[in-house]
């Protein structure tokens, strides 16, 4: 094991070898090898009954029965063995951006056991791809990290697609047809109808409406002049909130072209309080409000926090 990790062993131990491998304290058990980051969690694997200790810092030998695994760099370490491990399997690895990823993370189902999602921290990401059965596929928006683990990547870049009877009925709203299928009056925005049709080509499924209709990029949460959340579409006033800057300039844009007829006001609002985000909303004059840095359901969450109507029920 020293070899793939690229590490000393520090001594010559009784054990011959090891079960599994991890990254979270919580998960070991007798047998396995643990990656260390302080000397707290060495005591607690050793409770646990690990047979082997990898660090990057010089650990105290408390067990000279087990191994003691130092290396020079320990995330490297851990890609290491990710990608030794991965190259026992057959997996495809996938590189999306980070729109595609949230409709795949949308529209797959949470018990799909043919596609798993990564977080891109490497920590949390190890546990997951050490534990995958054969044939999965992964997806993440972190190249490096993919490159790190897999000498195979393939990369999805989102293209146009043609479709036919295409009816904008507003920002949020389009009609359209695809491969014989017509979507009718679903809550997908025109700037995203690509994503969802190359989401659609990549996984070959056709969800249904209310699953399109609960899409969260690009949602709107309409209200009134008393900023009093209403049923979408009542009003001509309405805020869309996103915490990924990237995103939120693509959407901004997309709102900035089509929504010529309105006042528009986009205000990063990442490092305000609730009570400061919610006089912003009462307070200043505009249809759209795009909140940069904050979730759609942090918002709905202060407009129901501070709408007393809400509140007595």
């Amino acid at each position: 094991m020293s070899d793939i990790v690229e590490g000393k062993l520090l001594n010559s131990p009784a054990i011959s070898f090891i079960t599994q491998i991890h990254t979270n304290i919580k998960k070991v058990n007798e047998g396995d090898a643990f990656f260390a980051f302080c000397e707290d969690e060495i005591k607690e694997a050793l409770q646990n009954g690990a047979f082997a200790i990898i660090t990057q810092f010089e650990p105290k030998i408390s067990d000279k029965e087990i191994a003691w695994i130092k290396v020079d760099d320990i995330l490297k370490a851990i890609t290491n063995t990710l990608r030794y491990k991965l190259l026992k399997h057959d997996h495809k690895l996938i590189k999306v951006d980070k729109i595609l990823y949230r409709m795949i993370k949308h529209f797959i189902p949470k018990n799909n056991e043919e596609t798993t999602l990564l977080s891109n921290n490497i920590l949390n990401d190890f546990e997951t791809l050490y534990s995958i059965k054969s044939e999965q596929t992964v997806y993440s928006t972190n190249l490096n990290i993919l490159k790190a683990i897999s000498p195979d990547i393939k990369i999805i870049n989102t293209k146009e697609y043609k479709v036919k009877n295409l009816t904008c009925h507003s920002l949020f709203e389009t009609s359209f047809s695809y491969n014989g299928i017509f979507y009718d009056k679903v809550k997908l925005p025109y700037l995203y109808i690509d994503y969802f049709l190359e989401l659609n080509h990549l996984m070959n499924f056709n969800p249904d409406t209310k699953k399109i209709n609960s899409f969260d990029l690009f949602k709107p949460v309409f209200i009134n002049k008393s900023s009093q959340i209403v049923p979408f579409g009542q009003t001509n006033r309405f805020i869309i909130a996103n915490k990924d800057n990237h995103i939120s300039e693509y959407e901004i844009e997309y709102l900035k072209k089509y929504y010529k007829y309105g006042k528009i006001k986009t205000i990063d609002m990442k490092d305000l309080t609730d009570s400061e985000i919610f006089n912003i909303i009462k307070l200043h004059d505009y249809n759209a409000l795009y909140i940069i840095g904050k979730s759609n359901e942090t918002i709905t969450k202060i407009l129901q926090q501070n709408d007393k109507s809400y509140l007595l029920f």
